[in-house]
């Protein structure tokens, strides 16, 4: 009985002792931290977060995964942006009345590299799957104007 008591004992100190390391310890403190942040969304606070683990401790796996994935969330939320923002372009072109050659050209070549920039895009067991719908619907979107228009 007495052994229990110590093994019981033994186990809480060890606990506690883990989760006093953890808590004190500035870089799995920063990398805990962009955890939460790439699970909220907010993958430009986590790559923060990260590369500041990082640099704490260069040994900080959860630093250097976060790290990663993070940047990869970057660029899917970069392009997403960039297809928004293509489409706005397109849209204020098409409004004329008369499309010239050069406009036609414009509209090409903005789906043309929405369409090529998503294939380098490299996703991760790891990344966000609303990230990777909305990129692929942005593709799709692309695809359709293009067969659409050309």
């Amino acid at each position: 009985m007495l052994s229990k008591a110590y093994l019981i004992v033994l186990v809480f100190v060890i606990f506690a002792g883990s989760f006093f390391y953890f808590s004190s310890n500035s870089s799995y403190k920063n990398s805990t931290q962009s955890r939460v942040y790439y699970f909220l969304g907010d993958y430009e606070k986590a790559l923060y977060h990260a590369q500041i683990a990082y640099e704490l401790d260069s040994y900080n796996k959860m630093a250097f995964t976060v790290l990663t994935q993070s940047k990869i969330a970057k660029k899917y939320e970069n392009y997403i942006q960039e297809g928004n923002l293509y489409l706005q372009k397109i849209a204020t072109i098409s409004d004329k009345t008369i499309l010239g050659d050069g406009d036609r050209f414009r509209i090409k070549m903005m789906c043309e590299v929405m369409i090529d920039s998503f294939d380098m895009l490299t996703p991760t067991a790891l990344t966000d799957k609303n990230l990777l719908e909305n990129a692929k619907k942005m593709q799709e979107k692309f695809k359709q104007l293009y067969k659409e228009l050309f």
